[in-house]
């Protein structure tokens, strides 16, 4: 059993085909909205009311907008095999992004919902020393990492491995790059890695990166958070694509 928590998290639940939900919890004090109450009617969900302290002791956190919704089982993680069968199925250029060592859970759920808005088809996360979806890092996300492929990984440099054995080059995102990320052609079966917040990509993981680029910076500070040159990146590359197909 999980916990979700947030309107659009349970909102984009509902709406998941993996379904799932046993039932719905409000805070008495809130009014259930009509369209919530329709899905849930149509799923055959339970909709149940407690005062604001039980879902606040439920969540574990007073920011749940008053909502909540109790999932059968675990976060559903695909393997890789899964997320490069989504790929070839698709009939487009292969996207993913990879993410080396996310440790905050407002990160990890931006570069999720990001990843959704962009088109990518599936997020590639380490099993160990990062995090993991969490009922804060569902919220972040807006309810993303329902709809969302995301594989958790074991070791991501032989992930990076499997990638490329199907051609996918692998494009690491640092400050440091030998070239800026507008003058880099991503029009191409791509894979973005994103490093950590504080380390950023990890040595071993950089290497077999088949190239690292920068974002440029026209202010005074000389980087961006995690989750912030994850979009750019993810963005730029669907700009790149769309632009081709014009």
């Amino acid at each position: 059993m999980r916990i979700i928590y947030g309107v659009n998290p349970v909102a984009e639940a509902l709406r998941s085909p993996c379904g799932g939900i046993e039932r719905i919890i409000f805070s008495e004090s809130r009014q259930v909205p009509s369209s919530l109450m329709e899905a849930a009617k149509k799923k055959g969900v339970e909709i149940r009311k407690v005062p604001r302290h039980e879902l606040d002791r439920l969540t574990g956190t007073d920011s749940h907008q008053g909502i909540a919704a109790v999932i059968r089982g675990e976060y559903g993680y695909k393997d890789l095999e899964e997320l490069l069968k989504a790929w070839k199925n698709s009939g487009q250029k292969a996207f993913f992004l990879i993410l080396d060592s996310i440790q905050d859970p407002q990160n990890l759920g931006s570069l999720i919902r990001a990843a959704d808005a962009a088109g990518v088809h599936g997020v590639i996360i380490p099993k160990d020393r990062a995090c993991e979806v969490t009922p804060a890092v569902v919220k972040a996300s807006a309810g993303a990492t329902e709809h969302a492929m995301i594989a958790r990984e074991v070791n991501i440099s032989r992930a990076i491995e499997r990638l490329k054995e199907d051609n996918v080059w692998v494009v690491g995102i640092e400050a440091g790059g030998t070239q800026d990320i507008y003058s880099t052609d991503l029009d191409m079966d791509l894979a973005i890695v994103v490093g950590s917040e504080g380390r950023g990509i990890r040595r071993l993981v950089r290497e077999k990166c088949d190239m690292c680029v920068s974002i440029p910076m026209a202010g005074r500070l000389n980087s961006l958070n995690a989750a912030q040159a994850g979009a750019v990146a993810m963005f730029e590359a669907g700009r790149q694509r769309l632009k081709r197909r014009q």
